[in-house]
């Protein structure tokens, strides 16, 4: 009987009217229940620059209508899902060109320069790109009693660091309230600033009530360019906090302090007084941690006269063109430099974006359990810099046990299997070898075959409330990490769960992209505004994420905010977005206080938003503290 019926049913479904099956319907437990696909940007229909109330390209239009403008387009196209836009704060007025009388330069026309978003207790505050000629200062907000109500308020500044007329790029802020020894609670900011060739860092105490500053340390020079870090707050000391930095370009530089050394990839440095909790004058430098030092891939590595590097080829796409005619992505070096990190709550695991050289686990134990002034006396019980193992491709075998025994070294130094084959009769060349597959195999490095310059792997974040169930996971280690990648042209590169359950050998279990992903939307995207006009170029990386047990929120340039729901890690899924108009660069680490999230976008601003999709009862509610991602979280 059912032989019968089935072809029936089967004609009956094709022969059913368009979109008769379009409604979606779960049957599962799942609390995200039914999703449509990821949201296809509309570039080409989301005006980059300032338009009237009518959502008209116009450089005329008053403040007030261009809002009016933004707004309508926003709910026309469809651009928030699952979000509730709250408040748009201005940080970069337009200014009138005195020949023409049109609005130009500021936030508001797509032009302006939002770089660093720190939040801690009411205080917020927002870097500045700057450069040749602009010196903006940091912007101060306080965020009022009412935050939906009411949007932050400018309420001071922090003037810019500057070399002659270039400002300094402010592309990393991080704010933190803590109680120290004394039972005092202190606010600090720290400032990560710089140019393209100098890092400079500086930490203010600030007043909790005016949000300004009351002191700031001595500028300490990295002697090359820094990039991004993680503020770490030390739960065994609550006078103890940790700037992890990552020397993206500069590490790999000669190091004037150290003659005979280069930078490290990556810098831990104290910031406050262990013993006192105050803001220390000098920055302290405790450890630092060189890839290329433990036989890594090199720094700036170049393939041979065929195109092949040590580690494979990469895809050569430079045979097509996008509309613009630019060609797409062929790559002929690996930066392989540390761009980004986080850093564990115990702060005994860093988990490294690695660039061009892939994601990494180290061992910071020895950074986590000594004092800042063992660490910077040299007197741990650790070696504060990277053991020296290779050199001009030469691996010194004899040196290769050392490595477990620096203060911030590869997880696989401590294999158990690894070390006692290292203390082995074995010869020197089969040490060597076994090391170097073990040393590969634990960096998950998709460069080659994948093109992605300027960056490659940029931000490493582990998934809280998940533990590795495997044995001997005493410490909860997390299961997952959420990768992002970036780079610029096509094609776009996307996200990557890893399971990191064998530390050791991380591997990819899960991905996620958007349409534009895809070589063929990616080399089709549309080069002109609304009206016809060719519209300035908005990048489109991949970039920050903010990371919970079940849900991602990701700042993906100039395809906006976006949730991913991570709660099968094999599958991850978008479950909503957030696209703001003019069409701008969300950059920031999300960051989510009182129920709210904040970024700050290149070009746009500093942005206010809550979501309320699924999952979102899971999200910190109001006095729930601060979470991010690039600072120990939940601080207040």
């Amino acid at each position: 009987m059912n032989v019968s019926v089935r072809p029936l049913l089967i004609t009956a479904a094709f022969l059913a009217p368009p979109g008769a099956f379009a409604q979606c319907v779960d049957f599962s437990d799942d609390p995200a229940g039914c999703q449509p696909a990821t949201f296809d940007t509309p570039i080409g229909q989301m005006p980059s620059v300032r338009v009237n109330a009518e959502g008209d390209i116009d450089p005329f239009s008053s403040e007030a209508d261009a809002r009016a403008g933004f707004a309508a387009l926003e709910s026309e196209l469809n651009l928030f899902r699952n979000f509730e836009k709250i408040h748009w704060v201005l940080t970069i007025p337009s200014e009138r060109d005195p020949g023409t009388g049109a609005w130009r330069g500021g936030d508001l026309d797509g032009a302006g320069d939002a770089r660093g978003l720190g939040i801690a207790g009411q205080c917020a505050y927002v870097g500045h790109r700057n450069g040749p000629g602009t010196t903006r200062a940091v912007d101060i907000f306080r965020i009022q009693p009412d935050p939906v109500a009411d949007p932050p308020v400018r309420v001071g500044e922090i003037p810019a660091m500057a070399v002659g007329n270039e400002g300094f790029d402010d592309r990393e802020l991080r704010s933190l309230v803590y109680t120290a020894s004394d039972g005092e609670d202190r606010q600090i900011m720290v400032r990560n600033a710089g140019t393209s060739t100098i890092g400079r860092l500086e930490t203010y105490q600030v007043d909790m009530e005016t949000c300004l500053p009351v002191f700031r340390s001595a500028t300490y020079d990295f002697n090359g360019p820094s990039h991004e870090f993680f503020l770490w707050h030390d739960p065994a000391n609550s006078n103890r906090v940790l700037v992890f930095m990552a020397m993206f370009a500069g590490g790999g530089l000669p190091d004037p302090e150290n003659p005979g050394l280069r930078i490290p990839d990556a810098i831990v440095l104290a910031v406050t007084d262990e013993d006192t909790g105050e803001v220390l004058e000098n920055p302290q430098v405790l450890a630092g941690f060189s890839l290329e030092s433990v036989g890594g891939p090199p720094i700036n590595e170049r393939p041979d006269e065929t195109g092949l590097f040590g580690d494979g080829r990469f895809a050569d796409f430079s045979g097509e063109e996008n509309l613009a005619g630019r060609a797409g992505n062929y790559q002929n070096r690996q930066n392989n430099m540390l761009h980004s990190l986080s850093v564990s709550n115990d702060g005994e695991r860093v988990y490294a974006a690695g660039g061009n050289a892939g994601f990494y686990v180290l061992n910071s134990e020895g950074v986590a359990r000594n004092t800042n002034a063992d660490l910077a006396a040299g007197t741990a019980d650790c070696n504060t810099r990277s053991t020296i193992v290779a050199s001009g491709g030469f691996v010194d075998a004899a040196l290769l046990a050392e490595i477990a025994g620096d203060c911030l070294h590869m997880v696989v130094s401590d294999d158990p299997g690894l070390q006692a084959f290292l203390a082995s009769e074995a010869s020197d060349a089969a040490k060597a070898a076994r090391y170097l597959v073990l040393l590969t195999r634990s960096r998950i490095d998709v460069h080659p075959p994948f093109s992605s310059l300027p960056t490659g792997i940029h931000s490493a974040v582990f998934v809280p409330g998940r533990p590795a169930r495997v044995r001997g996971n005493v410490d909860q280690r997390p299961a997952y990490v959420w990768l992002s990648d970036e780079n610029g042209g096509c094609p776009l590169m996307h996200a990557r769960m890893v399971s990191v359950e064998a530390e050791a050998t991380p591997v990819m279990v899960g991905a996620f992209a958007i349409p534009d992903n895809r070589m063929e939307e990616c080399l089709t995207q549309a080069v002109t505004e609304p009206n016809g006009e060719r519209r300035r170029n908005v990048p489109q990386q991949n970039h920050n994420p903010t990371v919970f047990e079940n849900l991602v929120f990701t700042t993906w340039y100039g395809h906006g905010l976006r949730a991913i729901d991570i709660s099968n890690p094999y599958s991850p899924r978008e479950v909503g977005y957030a696209l703001t108009l003019p069409h701008g660069v969300a950059r920031s680490y999300p960051v989510f206080k009182d129920g709210l999230i904040y970024w700050s976008d290149s070009d746009t601003g500093l942005h206010v938003a809550r979501y309320v999709g699924p999952r979102s009862e899971e999200l910190p509610g109001p006095g729930s503290g601060v979470y991010e991602s690039n600072a120990t979280s939940p601080h207040r």
